[in-house]
């Protein structure tokens, strides 16, 4: 049992964070696109906030991938 539970904390561990990221935060100001819980994310005010459900999402609409949070890019 403990061994169980020992690989299970290890997979989630080594999970990308993509695999528990459902959305991606952009702001209408930039061209850049963050996970949620990006520094630069939480700065984005409520008025200027873009959500998009892919990274593929974000790129057709014109966004990067943010450089400090590292989202994945489209196709990845």
């Amino acid at each position: 049992m403990k061994k169980r539970i020992l690989v299970a904390v290890a997979v989630l561990l080594f999970l990308p964070a993509s695999v528990f990221a459902a959305e991606f935060w952009a702001s209408k100001n930039s061209n850049k696109y963050h996970y949620p819980s990006c520094k630069w994310a939480q700065k984005i005010k409520p008025g200027n906030l873009v959500k998009f459900s892919t990274p593929e999402q974000a790129a057709k609409a014109g966004y990067v991938p943010c450089k400090v949070c590292r989202p994945p890019g489209p196709g990845q």
